[in-house]
């Protein structure tokens, strides 16, 4: 087993992780030059120099660091030779201070980063949304060293048994997303986080965000079709070639990521699986229940909101209900090829597993915030500076 952990740039965080299986520790600026994965708001805040020594403490520990270059667009900067050569140097900053590895969302970033330190890691995220053996081989044959492989795939087996034996390069799963499985909103929620983690960008919360707690406050079978991985599960990837392991909770604190990284590393976490996984839903209603008590034009509009997404906050997942052969309806069957309403799995999974959140309709609509809401969606005026 590898571990592959976010960092919150808190030096207690790697000397708590020190004795467990972590190969690397990952993370970026608040905002710099390309941006990434994570808008700056939900991320901690760190300089250059503090980065310098969060790296070197992790190098003493015996843990790589890998940095997030993960945008999926730059909005077209990319074809400025200035920009170019801006983020060449940048790079050069970076490997200077001690950065073993570059995630890249973007291919044509895998030769630039190679250009310039040939010894990179160079990772492709799962916000390219690796999912199929050819994408795989192909970014490999560009020179990737390691593949993130999409979280949506993590219980096709079909898939993931192709994949490996499509590649030589390293393959990474992550373990505990919260995603909602096959939302309509997954490909530009992909892309907009490339726009708010720059030097420029103001701080804000993604409104993609509230179709993902809708799903979860309308129905807690979202959270077990969610494809996030048990601990004691992991044994089952790791006879298929699989070994390495990302705890992501970029936005979480350190005891957090300790108890996340731990129960992975022991394989175990029979309690409450919500403890583990990233939960991002949970921002949405607390941004709208802030916006309603504000007052304001839109306050009605913002209390709905926070009425209809108040199931997320009583929202529970007892491991120790999942079945122990939880996967194995997995391995026989391929939900891309079934409808959720006529297969039923995972709801009966829920009946037992999950308590305080209601099992209604599996493909209803969420309620989303009009577009006239966006505005409010805004949480300071000043963007964050790397």
């Amino acid at each position: 087993m590898r571990l592959v952990v976010a960092t919150s740039w808190d030096d207690a965080l790697l000397q708590g992780l020190a004795g467990l299986p972590v190969l690397s520790v990952f993370g970026k600026l608040q905002a710099d030059l390309v941006g990434g994965g994570r808008p700056s708001s939900v991320l901690p805040a760190v300089d250059w120099e503090g980065m310098a020594r969060h790296i070197a403490l992790a190098h003493a520990l015996g843990f790589r660091f890998n940095y997030l270059w993960n945008a999926t667009s730059l909005g077209d900067a990319e074809y400025d030779a200035g920009y170019v050569a801006r983020m060449e140097d940048q790079l050069r900053r970076l490997v200077d201070i001690g950065i073993d590895g570059l995630v890249v969302g973007l291919p044509w970033m895998i030769p630039l980063a190679k250009g310039v330190s040939p010894d990179l890691e160079v990772s492709v995220s799962s916000m390219l949304d690796v999912t199929r053996p050819r994408e795989a081989r192909q970014f490999a044959a560009m020179g990737a060293d390691t593949l993130i492989v999409h979280h949506s795939t993590n219980r096709d087996f079909a898939v993931l048994d192709e994949i490996r034996a499509s590649v030589r390069c390293d393959l990474e799963l992550i373990a505990n997303n919260s995603c909602v499985y096959q939302c309509p909103y997954a490909a530009c929620h992909q892309v907009s986080p490339s726009f708010h983690s720059r030097e420029d960008s103001p701080r804000l919360l993604e409104y993609e965000l509230f179709w993902c707690a809708g799903r979860y406050a309308a129905d807690g079978g979202e959270i077990i079709r969610s494809r996030w991985i048990r601990p004691e599960d992991l044994h089952v990837y790791e006879a298929r070639g699989y070994d390495r392991f990302k705890i992501a909770g970029r936005g979480r604190d350190t005891a957090w990521l300790l108890r996340a990284a731990r129960a992975y590393a022991a394989r175990s976490h029979p309690g409450e699986l919500t403890e583990i996984i990233g939960m991002s839903q949970h921002a949405p209603l607390a941004l709208a229940r802030r916006r309603a008590a504000e007052g304001g034009p839109r306050a009605a509009a913002w209390a709905e909101i926070a009425d209809d997404l108040a199931p997320i906050g009583d929202l529970h997942v007892d491991g120790s209900a999942i079945p122990e052969n939880f996967l194995d309806f997995f391995v026989r069957h391929d939900c891309n090829k079934l409808s959720c309403r006529a297969c039923g799995y995972c709801a009966a999974v829920a009946k037992q597993a999950v308590r305080g959140g209601p099992a209604l309709d599996a493909d209803a609509p969420a309620h989303m915030p009009s577009a006239a809401m966006f505005a409010d969606l805004l949480l300071e005026a000043q963007p964050p500076r790397g």
